[in-house]
């Protein structure tokens, strides 16, 4: 692979795991309506590069297409109205009523299901070799808190923001040991809670990323400061 299809393989994964980490961070305080803007390019470009390796099913594409249509307007049903979203965040991850929700915490996918488990300490401990605290509005394995991590170790154009985290894993060893265990029950139920299909485009996008990621071993090229 040339360094131009390396650089622009790792701006596709970047935008798109921005992209997805939006909309499971509620669109950054339910800003739906901006979606065509801030959310769906990314996702777009990202599918664009993972259909060119097989690495995305056929029915995720066209669950995308329909996005956009809805986006468009020239779709019936369902639709991207900002409330029913909303509402829609609200039944999948925060009442989680009739047991069909979907948590988006690492520590609620393993043996014991509770929050701030073994996956949150782990987290705080790498979030505390950064000198990085998580607000008390996001356990520190939230799914947006775990890929804003794995975005910070695959490019360093984010060091002048966000300290990069100090820690001896590469970009795929992060992957492989911390998403890649859940993220596919993550797709899964959001496939059994029957969700829109922004969040589950979302979810199938993000895993198929994770696994492409965590094969990569350390390949993916460090992006140049301009």
């Amino acid at each position: 692979m040339n360094n131009i299809d390396s650089d622009l393989e790792l701006k596709s994964l970047l935008w798109g795991l921005e992209a997805v980490s939006w909309i499971f961070r509620g669109a950054d305080g339910g800003q739906w309506r901006s979606a065509g803007q801030d959310c769906l390019p990314g996702l777009a470009g990202v599918l664009l590069f993972l259909e060119s390796r097989g690495l995305v099913e056929n029915d995720v594409l066209d669950k995308a297409e329909g996005i956009h249509a809805m986006v468009a307007g020239v779709a019936a049903e369902p639709t991207m109205d900002p409330e029913d979203l909303e509402a829609e965040y609200v039944r999948l991850f925060v009442n989680r009523l009739g047991g069909l929700g979907v948590p988006l915490c690492q520590s609620s996918y393993g043996e014991d299901g509770l929050l701030m488990g073994a996956a949150a300490e782990d987290m705080r401990r790498r979030l505390g070799r950064a000198g990085l605290q998580v607000s008390d509005a996001l356990p520190p394995d939230h799914i947006s808190i775990e890929i804003g991590c794995l975005m910070s170790l695959l490019s360093s154009r984010f060091a002048s923001d966000h300290p990069r985290i100090p820690h001896d894993d590469s970009a795929s060893l992060f992957a492989v040991q911390v998403l890649l265990p859940w993220v596919g029950e993550l797709e899964a139920r959001m496939r059994q809670a029957e969700a829109h299909d922004l969040f589950q485009v979302a979810a199938a996008t993000l895993t198929a990323m994770v696994r492409h990621i965590s094969a990569q071993g350390d390949h993916f090229p460090v992006e140049q400061q301009a």
